[in-house]
């Protein structure tokens, strides 16, 4: 079997990262070959697995124009005549498919991000509906995704979780060991770490753990709050923090290539995000068994990882007091923290990779 993958790039996201696991892992079958196409190269990029070749359009093309696009892209498919043609993203999944009408190829769609924030009304959810209509089958990460389509199109409907990488699972156990030996809940003294994850951008609403933390911060002042990573929203970010007079306490230390590490011994990991699809920060971080508190933001991902009250919070996306409420509630209580730590691992065998990968085996087969 020969499977072309196609995203927009490999930058380092989590659609990205899900691509590139399944895709190394279906690569190492006896008798498959996977081929990955990209638009362009970005700067910054995971690595690309060995044995697995990369098709980049942008090398192809001699204009970056949407015609030109979709002419390399039908003439790519045709080149490498795949057994399977799996895109990611939905804007992917359209450009895909229009490239290829006709031509005997049909897509399999994986969406990964919030259909409604972009495909809700208008030309964009025609160009959608016919794209979906027209593709074999439609993988989405939950039950709301699906939810987004008429019944006509939920029937080709697949929902398959994102992994807990092997690389992060391992690392998970290691940690989890060492902290396990240590004692589970060992935070009487030193500064306890509320910590997030994750690009900074808009859409993540860091803003609303400050902000909430700034509620409270008067009233454990053994407790600091750190945000890794990097983005565009950095500078707002910072602007708020000094706004609050919290620069000692609330800390953007930017990118981390060892996240895992870095969070392991956090007193409460929070995701604030005001849309996620399924979100593989939140996964690794109950993996590692930390106590989380996320926002019920849609598309629904945080819900389906998350029983509220036992394994993890639940807030409103965007309500500062119900943050500051769900904090306060963790801090308080030593019980809870580690009810929701020790079911938190959990995960780790919901979400265990070789079971994900099983399914994107049988319905590529």
């Amino acid at each position: 079997m020969k499977i072309l993958f196609y995203i927009h790039s490999l930058n380092k996201g989590g659609a990205e990262h899900v691509l590139l696991t399944v895709a190394e892992k279906l690569n190492n079958d006896e008798k498959t070959e996977v081929v990955i196409m990209t638009d362009k190269t970005d700067s910054l990029e995971y690595g690309l697995p060995e044995g697995i070749r990369r098709i980049n359009l942008e090398n192809r093309m001699t204009d970056t124009s949407a015609i030109s696009r979709l002419k390399e892209i039908r003439r790519c498919v045709r080149e490498e005549k795949p057994d399977r043609f799996v895109v990611f993203m939905l804007s992917s999944a359209i450009r895909a498919v229009i490239a290829t009408l006709f031509s005997g190829y049909k897509v399999i769609a994986a969406v990964r991000s919030n259909p409604y924030d972009d495909y809700s009304n208008g030309k964009n959810r025609i160009l959608l509906m016919f794209s979906m209509l027209c593709s074999e089958k439609i993988v989405c990460q939950t039950e709301y995704q699906r939810d987004f389509f008429p019944e006509n199109l939920r029937k080709k409907c697949i929902i398959i979780s994102n992994p807990i990488f092997d690389e992060f699972a391992d690392k998970a156990k290691e940690l989890r060991d060492k902290k396990n030996n240590e004692g589970n809940d060992t935070y009487n003294s030193g500064t306890k770490k509320i910590v997030a994850s994750g690009r900074l951008y808009d859409y993540k609403n860091h803003k609303l753990l400050i902000d909430a933390f700034g509620k409270i911060a008067d009233d454990h002042p053994d407790t600091e709050v750190i945000i890794y990573g990097e983005g565009p929203y950095r500078e707002e970010l910072e602007n708020e923090i000094v706004r609050l007079g919290l620069e000692d306490r609330v800390k953007l230390p930017g990118d981390s290539s060892r996240v895992a590490e870095d969070i392991a011994d956090a007193f409460i990991y929070v995701l604030p995000s005001d849309t996620e699809g399924l979100p593989n920060a939140l996964m690794e971080a109950m993996a590692l068994g930390l106590p989380v508190i996320s926002t019920d933001c849609p598309c629904g991902g945080p819900k389906s990882l998350i029983h509220d009250g036992v394994n993890g919070l639940l807030t409103p996306v965007g309500d500062v007091d119900a943050m500051k409420d769900r904090l306060e509630q963790l801090i308080n209580n030593s019980e809870l923290r580690l009810k929701l730590s020790k079911n938190a691992t959990e995960i780790l065998k919901t979400n265990e990779s070789g079971a994900i990968i099983d399914l994107w085996r049988k319905i590529l087969r």
